[in-house]
Order: C-alpha cells, then sequence, then structure tokens
C-alpha cells in the first residue's frame, strides 16, 4: 500500500493548483488522476473557449483570472485572453513541471473507504493511503441530461467535439446557459438552423454573477450574434420528455408544448460533480450539491475529506470559475497544516502570501456584492 500524508484526486486547475499550495507549505502529498493532467480540458469541443479573460496583471497585485499558481499567467504563456482546452491543459501542465509537483497519471479511484483515522483509496494501480483526501475529480467528466425521460434520444453537447461536422441542418439545443449558447453559435456559423429552448430569457441580467448569467464574452460574441439570426429561433420552456418518432424526434415541454426535430437533440445542461466512488459520504444540500463546512470545505459530517473545484457551494455563492474556486486551495491546505501542529508564524506567512495572490478567502460576507453600475 503507497501511504502519503495528503491525497488528492484529479489533476485539473483545482488538483493542480491545490498541489502548487502543498508544495510551498512542505507537506507530503500525491496527486491521483485516471488519466492525465488536464484531461477534461484537452476534450473540450475545439471551438470552446474559455469564457474568463486571462490578463497578466500579476506584477500588479492583480493574478491573472485563470492562474491556478502564483507567478503563472496562461495570458503570458499563449499571448492571448481566451484560450481554448488544449491550450489550457498545457498550461496546466507546464506548471506542474516548473513547479515540480507530484502528480501520477492513469491511477483511477474504484472506491474509497475510511480505515484508521485515514482514507483508503483503492485504484486500478493498487491501494493508497492518506490521512488527508481532497476530492478534486471536477464535473467535465459527468454530464447531465437534465430532462424528465428521453434523454437516451438526446446527446449531451460536451461529445460533440466539432459542432460543423454534424449531419443535417435543423437541431433543437435544450439548454441557454454558456455551452448551449456556444452550441448554438457554432451551428450557425455552419449554417444550420436552430431553436434553443431555456426556462428564462438568455439574456436576463437581473445579477452581475456570472455564474447565474452569459458572462460579457459570450453575451457580446456569441449571444448577441446568434439573436440577429434568421436561423435562430428562441423558445422560453422546460422540456419535459423527449420521444423517438418515425422520422425523428419529438419533445414535450411542461407547458404543452410540442417541438419536432429530424436530428438527435443536443443538451446542453452543465455537469456534476464526479463522485462515485465517495458518494455514500455525501451529504447533499437541498439544492443538490453536497453539503460543506464553511470554515474548511470539509464534507459535512467528515473530518479530513476536503472538496476541491467547481462543486464548491456555501449559501447562495457559487464557486464554478477558476478565479472563484482557487480561493478556497488555502482554507484547505490552512486546515491541514494547523492539524499537523506546523508553526503559527508559518502558516500566517504562508496564509497572508495566498491572500494576496487569490488562493485564500476565508470569510464570505463580501461575495455576495453586486455590481452597482
Amino acid at each position: 500500500m503507497t501511504v502519503n500524508n495528503v491525497i488528492v484526486v484529479g489533476a485539473g486547475p483545482a488538483g493542480i493548483g491545490i498541489a502548487s499550495l502543498l508544495r510551498q507549505s512542505g507537506m507530503d502529498y500525491l496527486v491521483l488522476d485516471k488519466k492525465e493532467i488536464g484531461a477534461s480540458f484537452q476534450e473540450w469541443p475545439k471551438n470552446m473557449e474559455m469564457i474568463t479573460p486571462s490578463f497578466p496583471s500579476n506584477a500588479f497585485g492583480q493574478i491573472d483570472l485563470n492562474s491556478i499558481c502564483e507567478a503563472t499567467s496562461p495570458a503570458f504563456s499563449f499571448n492571448k485572453e481566451h484560450l481554448v482546452g488544449q491550450e489550457y491543459a498545457e498550461y496546466l501542465t507546464g506548471v506542474a513541471e516548473h513547479f515540480q509537483l507530484n502528480v501520477q497519471s492513469h491511477t483511477e479511484v474504484k472506491r474509497v473507504f475510511e480505515h484508521l483515522r485515514g482514507w483508503v483509496l483503492e485504484t486500478n494501480q493498487g491501494r493508497y493511503f492518506c490521512e488527508y483526501l481532497i476530492w478534486a475529480a471536477g464535473e467535465f467528466q459527468n454530464p447531465q441530461m437534465k430532462i424528465v425521460s428521453g434523454t437516451a434520444h438526446c446527446i449531451h453537447s460536451s461529445l460533440i467535439k466539432d459542432p460543423s461536422s454534424l449531419q443535417g441542418n435543423d437541431f433543437v439545443v435544450i439548454g441557454g446557459y454558456e455551452s448551449g449558447v456556444q452550441m448554438a453559435f457554432d451551428l450557425i456559423q455552419s449554417n444550420k438552423k436552430v431553436t434553443l429552448i431555456n426556462p428564462q430569457e438568455i439574456d436576463d441580467m437581473t445579477t452581475s454573477d456570472p455564474s447565474r448569467v452569459l458572462s460579457p464574452f459570450t453575451y457580446v460574441n456569441k449571444n448577441s450574434k446568434i439573436k440577429d439570426s434568421p436561423q435562430y429561433t428562441e423558445i422560453l420552456g422546460e422540456v419535459n420528455e423527449v420521444l423517438r418518432k418515425e422520422k425523428g424526434y419529438q419533445l414535450r415541454l411542461k407547458d404543452e408544448t410540442l417541438v419536432d426535430t429530424e436530428e438527435k437533440p443536443i443538451c446542453a445542461t452543465g455537469f456534476d460533480l464526479v463522485k462515485g466512488p465517495i458518494e455514500e459520504f455525501i451529504i447533499y444540500r437541498e439544492d443538490g450539491s453536497p453539503r460543506l463546512r464553511e470554515e474548511t470545505d470539509e464534507f459535512f459530517g467528515l473530518e479530513n475529506m476536503y472538496l476541491s473545484g467547481p462543486s464548491v457551494r456555501h449559501d447562495n455563492h457559487i464557486f464554478c470559475f477558476i478565479y472563484k474556486f482557487r480561493q478556497r486551495f488555502g482554507v484547505i491546505v490552512e486546515d491541514i497544516l494547523k492539524k499537523e501542529g506546523y508553526d503559527e508564524e508559518f502558516i500566517a506567512g504562508l496564509v497572508k502570501n495566498w491572500s494576496v495572490n487569490g488562493m485564500y478567502l476565508s470569510d464570505l460576507s463580501c461575495c455576495g456584492d453586486e455590481c452597482v453600475c
């Protein structure tokens, strides 16, 4: 059995980012990933870009919004603001190599169970034991088809790597957030007709929180353009069922509206935490997200098992963007260092540095502020 003090599961932005802090602290740690560093980003559709802009502003006390490690900037690495998935995967790999992070690829966690005040991970490479487990497996590998019935007749947008190669001329996209608008834009660019179904108006701007509305990048560069296209139709409603017909498919909405299409409907209905090996330990909030301890991001009711990444939620705060969830990296590592009895001044010095670099936020009272203009 391989033994490490801390094991991080997942080598995406959360896993690599938090590993960089563990390295700074001198902790014994290991990052496991079932594929390789940044694998989810390598699987993005070819035209999908980071919606949060990168800019090498580090020298002025504002770290790049997509950085997961201090003194790094995706914008500097690629000289562009909006990286595609393959580029961001290369950035993550570069960070891991530069800082010599301890990452083991092609190691899939099959099962997790408690043992002797710690955690045993059963993998395809054998058993691993740790006292502290940080779950950073992300969401992209677990696409969600949020329809009451008939999901077998649909395809998730994340599985379509090149929308321009799709056969057919008339498509229905279910879901109007970032990936839905991106899919509609790509299809219309290929001169295909698109009907997009969403519960509320896509360009609703009642909040400034980009976790709840379209990012400015998507709003201006994608949504505004499809709105002006004669190839585009938008329907407000919720899909209740998808049926297979003799010639295509029929979507039934909750208000009894029927929408027919010859092509398989495309679900752009988001993702959910990859949680199979740890699901038995999770207590859920009313919104379906894992319930966590606000002070430490430990799974509620457990000690020494933490969640890091886009699935983190506290009250009404959604940490789905990199610049949001990275601010909880330091909270987790600080808790581990305190439990391990590290010197308080040493911890305080690390926390001060992490705070300056956008890697530490313990007071969430400021997170609900809205822009006034």
